[in-house]
Parts: C-alpha cells; structure tokens; sequence
C-alpha cells in the first residue's frame, strides 16, 4: 500500500509491504529519492500509516534524517 502525507510541509510517499508477525517494511520516499527505510509493528494495516508517520517525523524532529 502506498500513500502520501505530509511533514514539515513537505509531502512523501510512504510505502509499505507486509513481513510477517505483525511488521512492515516501510519505504519513505521524496520524489523519485528513497529517504529512509524501516520496519514498524503495527496490529492491522490501517495502522502502520500513523505509526510509520509518528517514526518519521520523530527522526526527522531529532536530526536523524536530512531533509
């Protein structure tokens, strides 16, 4: 599943694909440049979106991604 969102008004693609045992590998992507990659645990697949986007912006807040 993919969908864009927002952060720090910039808007990226967040893709992501089912694991197993409840993860998902999430792509984020600024254009055709992929940012970062991560796994996020989520219950259901209307979930990992938010919880994907909370990860993102709290790396992005602390620094850990130059955007």
């Amino acid at each position: 599943m993919e969908r864009n969102m927002n952060v720090n008004g910039r808007e990226y693609n967040f893709a992501t694909t089912y694991d197993g045992d409840s993860q998902y590998n999430v792509q984020v992507r600024s254009g055709n440049k992929v940012v970062t990659m991560f796994k996020i645990a989520a219950d259901s697949e209307s979930d990992v979106f938010d919880a994907a986007l909370a990860h993102f912006a709290a790396d992005v807040e602390m620094g850990n991604i130059n955007v």
